[in-house]
C-alpha cells in the first residue's frame, strides 16, 4: 500500500506540475535520471515509478543511470538539459545539499537549476556494528573504542553517511579520545563500502 501511494503521489505531482501542463506534454519520451548506478536505491525507485508514470503520461518513461561524483554528474546532466520536463532527476540529498559543500567546483546551482516536483521518500541513517564486536549499545561501542584506539573503522553508503561519520569522528576525538578510521571507498560506483566488504 505504501508503495502504491508513493507511485500515485509521484505520478500526480508530475502530471499537475505547472511547468508540465503544456497541451503537448509529453511530446517525446521522458527520461528519469537516477543519480546512482543500477541496483541502487535511486535506480530501484526510478524503476518502480517509471511504469505507472508512463501509463499516466501515455508516453515512454526511460530510466537512465548517470552515476558518479555522489550524484553530481547526473545533476549536471539534468541541469544542462532543456527545461521542458522531459528530463527529470530522481535526486537524493547528495547532489543537491551535500555535494555543493564537499566539492570545490560544482557546475550547477542546486537551488536555481532545479524545480522541485515532489518528495518520493526518505531514509534513516543507522549505526550498525559487526556482530563479532562485544557491544550492544552506543555506550558500549564508545567504551570499546576508547579501550581499543585505532582498531575501529567505519563505512558509509553515501555522502550523508560520510558527513555523519566525519561528524562522529570529530566529536569522538574532541570529547572522549575515541579513535575511528573511515574505510576506503571501493572503486565500484554503485556499491557502498559497507555493502562491498
Amino acid at each position: 500500500m505504501k508503495k502504491l501511494c508513493l507511485i500515485l503521489v509521484a505520478a500526480g505531482a508530475v502530471l499537475f506540475s505547472s511547468a508540465l501542463l503544456a497541451d503537448n506534454y509529453p511530446s517525446k519520451p521522458v527520461t528519469l535520471v537516477a543519480v546512482f548506478g543500477p541496483g541502487s536505491a535511486s535506480d530501484t525507485i526510478c524503476r518502480v515509478i517509471a511504469q505507472p508514470l508512463s501509463v499516466a503520461l501515455k508516453e515512454s518513461v526511460i530510466v537512465e543511470n548517470r552515476p558518479g561524483a555522489n550524484g553530481a554528474l547526473a545533476a549536471l546532466y539534468v541541469a544542462r538539459s532543456a527545461p521542458d520536463g522531459h528530463t527529470l532527476l530522481m535526486a537524493t540529498n547528495s547532489p543537491l545539499s551535500v555535494v555543493p559543500f564537499l566539492m570545490k567546483n560544482v557546475s550547477y546551482d542546486p537551488v536555481k537549476d532545479f524545480t522541485p516536483v515532489t518528495r518520493v521518500g526518505s531514509f534513516t541513517l543507522m549505526l550498525v556494528v559487526n556482530p563479532s564486536l562485544p557491544v550492544k549499545t552506543v555506550k558500549e561501542l564508545i567504551e570499546y573504542a576508547k579501550a581499543n584506539p585505532g582498531k575501529l573503522s567505519f563505512a558509509s553508503a553515501n555522502t550523508s553517511g560520510i558527513v555523519a561519520g566525519e561528524t562522529l569522528m570529530h566529536w569522538a576525538k574532541s570529547t572522549c579520545c575515541m579513535s575511528l578510521t573511515r574505510a576506503h571507498r571501493p572503486p565500484s560506483r554503485t556499491c557502498s563500502p559497507a555493502a562491498c566488504r
